[in-house]
């Protein structure tokens, strides 16, 4: 089949991380797969084995004019390019795929409920009714949109790569390391974790390990409550890997979409991490780790039960995780993804 995936631009966020290993594994699988994408020849932030095709940008003053002639350029090209299947991953770009003929066959990876993340009414509406378009829905949590609108033909979470993210070395130290990737955005509970860290942390012989962001009023209050910190910046999931790799624990929460597919909850899971998350795919696990939500007080009594494990009990969770984790390998995951494809 001709597959067609269009986007809006490369960065590095997380949707577009699956969408480009994605677009790879379904070329591997037999199809021809194009990455259409409004831009100037840029390479993506994520590598891909997909064919990139870039539309004209138009540049103007006007945003809304370039956001219009952007999009119906998206939509040309697939259109002319005559493909099989189209997959929209953005609400933005799931009206360009609702828009093709009908004879494409039509689909939605819905990787986020992107209502929450509306700066107004307008844009909060524009993104709910995405999820009423006549294209077939695959999520990758079941429960990641409300109830009303939570129709799908298949669930697919993210994969992992399995040859970086490998289980580390369980050596049992009187150090305990407690890690987290940060994030600029509130929503993703950075500066909540760290505040339950800081109150909780006082007194305890513990080291906190902080990839990717840390802000400076949070490292001014890492510092006002004395808990020892490092922070690692991340280039690649190389360096990322090896980051989880060196923590016993790491906390992976957030603020928003419980029970979501969570990258840093799943990755860690799979370094042999203990973990501690709101998020998909622990949620999905019976562990004694997991929260329904975020919740500081609850936190803290997990991170007590961490401390207070034996190497018996640490052991026994990170041999379940490793029997959940080893479904999400990418080559699971495409398969299961490809066989929706399949389902006219």
């Amino acid at each position: 089949m001709k597959i067609a995936i269009p986007l809006l631009g490369f960065g590095r966020a997380g949707g577009q991380r699956v969408l480009s290993r994605l677009a790879s594994e379904l070329s591997i699988l037999g199809h021809d797969v194009y990455i259409f994408v409004p831009g100037d020849g840029v390479e993506p932030y994520y590598p891909t084995s997909a064919t990139i095709i870039n539309t004209v940008k138009k540049k103007s003053r006007s945003k809304i004019f370039n956001l219009l002639h952007n999009y119906f350029k998206l939509w040309l090209a697939i259109k002319d390019k005559d493909v099989d299947v189209v997959i929209a991953n953005h609400h933005l770009t799931a009206y360009i795929v609702a828009l093709l003929p009908n004879k494409v066959q039509k689909y939605y990876y819905v990787q986020a409920y992107e209502v929450v993340f509306g700066y107004n009414i307008i844009s909060k509406m524009l993104a709910y009714f995405t999820y009423l378009l006549p294209l077939k829905k695959i999520v990758n949590s079941e429960t990641i949109l409300p109830p009303p609108i939570n129709k799908f033909i298949g669930v697919v979470p993210a994969g992992i790569d399995m040859d970086i993210f490998y289980p580390r070395d369980n050596v049992s130290c009187d150090i305990k390391t407690i890690g987290l990737v940060g994030r600029k955005e509130p929503h993703k509970g950075t500066r909540d974790i760290i505040q339950v860290l800081c109150r909780w942390g006082q007194n305890k012989n513990i080291i906190v390990n902080i990839a990717v962001y840390l802000s400076n009023s949070d490292k001014a209050l890492l510092d006002r409550h004395g808990i020892e910190y490092h922070f690692y910046e991340i280039s690649n999931d190389t360096q990322l890997a090896n980051f989880y790799r060196l923590n016993e624990l790491v906390i992976a929460t957030g603020l928003v979409e419980d029970g979501a597919f969570h990258y840093p909850c799943a990755e860690a899971m799979a370094c042999g991490c203990l973990v501690i998350s709101n998020y998909a795919p622990l949620t999905s696990s019976s562990s004694h780790y997991k929260l329904a939500t975020f919740d500081p007080t609850i936190l803290e009594q997990k991170l007590n039960k961490y401390i207070d494990a034996t190497r018996f009990d640490i052991d026994a969770e990170l041999k379940d995780n490793h029997k959940i984790i080893s479904n999400y390998s990418w080559e699971i995951v495409s398969k299961k993804f490809n066989s929706y494809l399949h389902k006219i």
